[in-house]
């Protein structure tokens, strides 16, 4: 489990917290007050985002009892945390490259977002930077933006949530895992004689929040560092699934960078926010009523895989690099660790996973590739996928090649076999690739050509190079 660390809290340091208590001496109700406030314990450098959300939500309701709400709960994390330590030990900070566990009461998780939206972990997280490279768990830029209307947006949704919980609290816990070690060479991958799952393809312009996503495991398309810029400047899908599911933010106070093995399963997040648009489109939706089913202590039955890709920023976009055999067992393994189950119940509730075009947006992935590595790693692991390709028009083409497949019992090595055959270069050039994989010219060579000229006819290359991998018995 490796070396464990305390996770440090604002209620640590006895002069910080006092600062911080001084929140609830008397009532705020203005932005110049909470400023002022604030400023006594963290560098705030204003509160545009807030006036220009409390615009849509409403001023009043937030001076009134939401923000009293959000300084009653961040006050009451000392005692909330010596409980949960009198029961299971203090809280501590996840450590790279180890398998990890750490379950959040969910009142005691309110109690740290709480303190996140005042921006009381600002402080005791400059030191941990010193040593761990975490994410920052700071409201202050979001608090402070005076442009953005996407950063507004999220933020709207955070007071959402606050107003919700201060008037009905969560009961359950969340639950989040660290996953490593389910990693592969890449001769065992090509050797793998585990049978592809049947592949479902929901309809295209369809996301996972709609009835189609409904109970099943939900892909978090990451950044290495867990949450991205959902409190500082990003509004795509991980940002708006932390905005809307604000619960899913408590493992940016537990985990460092995601290393390229490994991965971050969160589980019992619920959703307190409708959104429409997307990026800088991106808008507040409204309250929403989460009706997933509950486990008996209350916990929500959700699951979040959040899973980092390649990014290919300034790097080699080509078709050719992405199919190298280092490029495909980095993704492979990453997307692995997030599809494998901690256990058998995992698995038994979510045995589905809904994915889509993983690392296919700012960070140049082609989406046919990284569908087809998905699959391949998600059967690998026992676990079906629910496809969602959204603006993408390749569905039917994966649903057949995943019918045909799956009917003549196609194993995950011959995919990766037939894929890798289609590699738009000399085969001789990819020395990680196993000897027995490497095609033998001639056919192989002509069809990657092709594909370099026509990459949208990649599913149908793999069908065709399918049929000479069974045929030669690999």
């Amino acid at each position: 489990m490796g070396d464990r660390r305390r996770l440090p809290l604002p209620c640590d340091d006895r002069e910080h917290w006092a600062s911080v208590a001084a929140l609830a001496s008397s009532p705020i109700d203005s932005f110049e007050e909470l400023h002022r406030r604030m400023s006594s314990y963290c560098r705030l450098r204003g509160l545009g985002g807030l006036a220009r959300a409390l615009k849509e939500v409403g001023h009043r309701k937030f001076w009134q009892s939401t923000l009293p709400n959000i300084v009653k709960q961040a006050i009451q994390l000392p005692t909330l945390h010596a409980e949960h330590a009198a029961r299971a030990g203090p809280l501590w900070v996840m450590q790279a490259q180890s398998t990890a566990r750490q379950e959040v009461p969910r009142d005691l998780g309110t109690s740290l977002l709480a303190n996140m939206f005042l921006c009381t972990f600002d402080k005791p997280f400059q030191a941990l930077a010193c040593d761990v490279d975490m994410p920052h768990p700071s409201f202050a830029r979001l608090l402070a933006n005076d442009g953005a209307s996407c950063e507004v947006a999220k933020l709207c949704m955070f007071i959402n949530f606050f107003e919700r919980v201060g008037r009905s609290p969560p009961r359950g816990r969340i639950i989040i895992n660290r996953v490593v070690g389910t990693a592969m060479d890449a001769d065992s991958w090509f050797r793998s004689t585990q049978p592809l799952l049947p592949l479902e393809v929901a309809p295209e312009r369809v996301g996972f929040e709609t009835a189609a996503g409904v109970g099943l495991a939900h892909a978090d398309f990451a950044n290495k560092y867990i949450g991205g810029g959902v409190l500082c400047g990003g509004c795509v899908q991980e940002e708006i699934r932390f905005s809307i599911c604000p619960e899913l933010c408590l493992s940016m106070l537990f985990s460092p960078r995601m290393e390229p093995q490994e991965a971050i399963q969160i589980i019992g997040a619920e959703q307190f926010s409708h959104y429409t648009g997307y990026m800088f489109k991106l808008r507040f939706g409204g309250d929403f009523v989460d009706e997933s089913a509950r486990w008996p202590d209350g916990t929500v039955q959700s699951a979040v895989l959040a899973m980092d890709a390649l990014d290919l920023r300034g790097l080699d976009t080509s078709l050719s690099g992405q199919m190298s055999t280092e490029s495909m067992l980095r993704e492979l393994n990453k997307s692995a660790a997030a599809f494998a189950p901690v256990d058998a119940e995992g698995l038994a509730h979510f045995p589905i996973v809904a994915t889509g075009n993983w690392g296919c947006g700012a960070f140049g992935g082609f989406a046919p590739l990284n569908a087809l590595i998905q699959w391949a790693s998600a059967s690998q692991c026992g676990r079906r996928l629910r496809y969602f390709p959204f603006e993408q028009a390749f569905g039917p083409w994966l649903c057949e090649l995943s019918e045909s497949s799956v009917r003549t019992g196609v194993t995950v090595g011959q995919l990766l076999s037939a894929l890798s055959a289609l590699r738009p270069v000399p085969r001789r050039l990819d020395r990680r690739m196993p000897m027995c994989f490497r095609p033998a010219g001639g056919d192989a060579c002509e069809r990657a050509a092709d594909l370099s000229q026509h990459p949208d006819r990649l599913l149908d290359l793999v069908s065709q190079s399918l049929l000479d991998v069974r045929a030669g018995g690999k």
